[in-house]
């Protein structure tokens, strides 16, 4: 099913001159499992740009493993974004910068170094997760259950919560305190950046990690997902 994004829906208008050339939009297909993980900030840029896509969700893992083992993702993963039924692009943070540049909102700068900081701050996300992640899919991971014993594992997730985890966060907090816009790239509208960056804060909230009140100590964060949740087409869109 063809998923018009719901701000377009809403003011019955698509934007077919919605590129920085001036060309119609392509068209998308997102592939991802029917769940929210790393396709919700992509679902979430592509209804706040009013870029129409079809929004794919496996139906089962064998319908994901038959994808990978036939060669259609690069990688071997999803998130995956078809383009016009032939080429394929994967990896979070490229799909994101892709369909920044098809819209005409400015989620991602022109300016280079402007650019720089918005990528350094979604590149932050995988040094705050990785030692997580490990935890969570160690075998995918190359670690062994021998190794990664059930108390590892669990000694480890404290210390990431308690530590790890807080450090990077601290360190977008200081990056909200600069902020004269409240945005993380202290730009005058959201980036990518607070897009890819707000659903890992709401996975955060809701108990990921296993410490569902990481957040506390981080009053600008906590900002951060308010005002991100407030804006209209995020709103219209977690409403359906």
């Amino acid at each position: 099913m063809l998923v018009e994004s719901l701000y377009s829906q809403k003011y019955n208008k698509l934007n077919v001159a919605n590129t920085m050339s001036g060309e119609s939009l392509p068209k998308l297909k997102l592939v991802y499992f029917d769940i929210k993980g790393k396709g919700e900030p992509i679902r979430l840029l592509l209804n706040y740009l009013g870029i129409p896509f079809e929004d794919y969700r496996f139906k089962s893992r064998d319908e994901f493993m038959e994808m990978k083992t036939n060669g259609t993702l690069s990688f071997g993963q999803v998130p995956a974004l078809f383009v016009n039924d032939e080429t394929v692009l994967v990896q979070s943070a490229a799909i994101m910068r892709y369909i920044a540049k098809l819209g005409n909102k400015k989620t991602y700068p022109d300016d280079l170094i402007q650019a720089a900081v918005v990528d350094a701050i979604m590149d932050l996300e995988a040094d705050a997760f990785t030692g997580l992640r490990v935890c969570k899919y160690s075998t995918r991971m190359g670690f062994s259950t021998d190794v990664l014993t059930e108390n590892v594992v669990e000694d480890t997730k404290k210390l990431l919560n308690a530590e790890i985890i807080p450090k990077h966060l601290e360190n977008l907090e200081k990056l909200l305190e600069k902020s004269k816009t409240g945005w993380l790239a202290n730009t005058e509208s959201p980036t990518i950046a607070d897009f890819f960056w707000v659903p890992v804060l709401d996975s955060l909230v809701e108990g990921w990690s296993g410490d569902s009140n990481i957040l506390d100590p981080f009053p600008k964060l906590l900002e951060l997902r308010k005002k991100f949740h407030e804006i209209e087409q995020v709103a219209l869109y977690e409403q359906k």
